[in-house]
C-alpha cells in the first residue's frame, strides 16, 4: 500500500487530501498528514500528527509539501533532521522553490516540483508538473500515476512551471470572477440565480470538454458559434470593446510576479 504524507492543510493542502479520499476505493493508498490542526484532519478523515517525528513513523512513500513557499524548505529541513527516508519520494507544491533548493537539503531524494490547482478537489484538476534530474524513470511514473487520480497530469520545463502553474492554478478565479458576471446578468434579466449559476457552470464545463476534446484551436472553436450577423459575434465584439482580451493578459502578467 502507498502511504502519502500531506504538510500543510491549507486550501491546496486539503484541497489534495479530498481528491484523494474521493479515491478512498483504492486500497493501495493511504494518507495521512502533519498539522497542528488536528480537527481539520479529524474533520476529512485523516489520521494528523502533530510532530515530525510521529509523522514519519508513517513510514511514507511519498511526502507532499503544500506549505507556503517561504518555509517549504525549512519544513523539508526539519523533516531531513526528524529522520525522513531516503526512499520517500518528495512532491513540493511551491513553485518559488526549485528542485535543486531542495535537493541541497534532501539530496538522496527523489523530488517532483508540481502546482496542482483546487478542482482536485473533486478530481478534476490540471497538475503541472517537472520531472528533474533528481529522479528515475520508474520513480516518475509512480508520481504521474499518482497525481492522475486528481486529475489532468501536464508535464513542463522546470523554467516553464510558474507560467503554467498561474495558468492552471489561478486561472480557476479567473474563470469565477467570468461566471459570477454572468450569473448576475443572468439574474438582471430576471433568471433566478439558481438556474443561472447551474446553466453558467454546465456551459462552461462543456466548453472546456469540447476544447479538450478536439484539435481547433480556441479561435476556431469561437469560430464555430459566432455566426455572421449573429448575437454571439455581437457579444465578442462587446467584450473586446470592453477590453476583456486586455484584462485577461493583464491578470496573468500580474500574477506571473
Amino acid at each position: 500500500m502507498m502511504k502519502v504524507g500531506i504538510v500543510g492543510l491549507g486550501h491546496m493542502g486539503t484541497a489534495m487530501a479530498e481528491g484523494f479520499i474521493k479515491q478512498s476505493q483504492r486500497s493501495d493508498l493511504s494518507l495521512v498528514a502533519r498539522t497542528s490542526n488536528a480537527k481539520k484532519a479529524i474533520d476529512l478523515g485523516l489520521t494528523a500528527y502533530s510532530t515530525d517525528q510521529a509523522f514519519l513513523s508513517a513510514d511514507l512513500d511519498v511526502l507532499i509539501l503544500a506549505v507556503p513557499a517561504n518555509v517549504t524548505v525549512s519544513v523539508l529541513k526539519g523533516l531531513v533532521v526528524a529522520g525522513l527516508s531516503t526512499k520517500t519520494l518528495i512532491l513540493s507544491a511551491a513553485a518559488a522553490v526549485s528542485s535543486d533548493e531542495l535537493a541541497a537539503v534532501a539530496p538522496t531524494n527523489a523530488i517532483f516540483p508540481f502546482i496542482p490547482n483546487i478542482p482536485v478537489s473533486v478530481n478534476a484538476g490540471t497538475i503541472s508538473l517537472a520531472l528533474t534530474a533528481h529522479s528515475t524513470d520508474e520513480q516518475k511514473a509512480e508520481v504521474q500515476k499518482l497525481l492522475e487520480s486528481l486529475g489532468d497530469v501536464l508535464v513542463v520545463k522546470e523554467a516553464q512551471l510558474s507560467i503554467a502553474g498561474v495558468v492552471g492554478g489561478c486561472s480557476p478565479a479567473f474563470v469565477d470572477v467570468l461566471m459570477d458576471a454572468m450569473e448576475d446578468a443572468a439574474v438582471a434579466k430576471g433568471m433566478d440565480r439558481e438556474k443561472a449559476k447551474a446553466i453558467v457552470a454546465s456551459s462552461v464545463r462543456g466548453t472546456a470538454l469540447l476544447a479538450q476534446s478536439s484539435d481547433l484551436s480556441f479561435a476556431d472553436l469561437k469560430g464555430q458559434i459566432t455566426s455572421p450577423g449573429g448575437t454571439t459575434i455581437q457579444g465578442v465584439l462587446a467584450l473586446d470593446k470592453n477590453g476583456f482580451r486586455h484584462a485577461v493578459h493583464e491578470a496573468i502578467q500580474a500574477a506571473n510576479r
